[in-house]
């Protein structure tokens, strides 16, 4: 990947955060787009290997990114404006922490000294989603004082989180101040950036997060191979599942010669 261009230090932050994603296999975005979210957005639709989805209600775009992700066994990623947009997320939210599909749900914020003055775009965005969040983290408003690599770690942990069992919905919050708009402000980045030369050109991810293996021992197969082969008559009964996990279940159904039942 060549080095990134950005024109503010908004677009900059906005542009690893969407770049990160995308190198740790997130690439689907489920966009509603608003004013504080801008910069977001236009990271979203310049990334040439993100694949941006429209939705201008919230709520439907919410759980289409629900059915997408449990669709494709991997997280998608929301992004919207500030306020009551983010509410609109909830029911999505919480079905998706009570089903263990990993979402990674991107809310764009006003700084602080603009919260809480009365409108509906200025609420407290903090910890909304409660413990149906799996992570949660508060971007500060870029500055230059934090380093990219502060973004960049972030962005990995979310989606380790939103990936690790439990498996379930992760939210960053993203704050910004004006400029939301990606003018000519006639800052240089280079040198804020020379830290990630090396993230910059090689195309991984900034960093590796290690998950660990559920299996189970030799022992436990052996005793459940056992207990299957002694029983004279039995049932599956099989909850949602990926298509991987359900054709494994439909083998085992057919060698024992039981009758499955859905349960949703």
């Amino acid at each position: 990947m060549s080095a990134i261009a950005a024109k503010t230090i908004n677009e900059l932050w906005a542009k690893l955060i969407v770049e990160e994603l995308v190198r740790c296999g997130v690439d689907r975005f489920i966009l509603s787009p608003g004013s504080r979210c801008t910069p977001l957005t236009l990271a979203v639709a310049e990334h040439p290997r993100a694949k941006p989805f429209l939705h201008y209600d919230e709520r439907g775009a919410a759980f289409f990114a629900l059915g997408q992700a449990r669709a494709l066994g991997s997280p998608v990623a929301l992004v919207c404006t500030s306020g009551t947009a983010t509410a609109n997320y909830l029911p999505a939210v919480v079905e998706a922490a009570q089903s263990l599909v990993p979402l990674i749900v991107l809310t764009a914020d006003r700084p602080p000294e603009l919260l809480d003055t009365g409108a509906n775009q200025t609420i407290d965005q903090n910890h909304l989603y409660g413990r149906y969040a799996r992570w949660y983290h508060a971007f500060p408003c870029p500055d230059r004082s934090i380093a990219p690599e502060v973004v960049l770690t972030a962005v990995d942990h979310a989606v380790h989180r939103a990936k690790s069992m439990p498996q379930g919905p992760v939210h960053l919050n993203c704050a910004y101040r004006e400029p939301l708009a990606p003018i000519e402000s006639g800052e240089d980045f280079e040198s804020y950036l020379s830290g990630i030369e090396t993230w910059q050109s090689r195309g991984r991810p900034y960093t590796t997060c290690a998950r660990a293996e559920h299996a189970i021992t030799p022992e436990d197969s052996r005793f459940m191979a056992d207990l299957l082969r002694s029983a004279q008559r039995g049932v599956i009964v099989a909850g949602q599942m990926d298509a991987a996990v359900a054709d494994e279940v439909l083998t085992l159904g057919q060698a024992l010669g039981w009758p499955i039942l859905a349960d949703v």
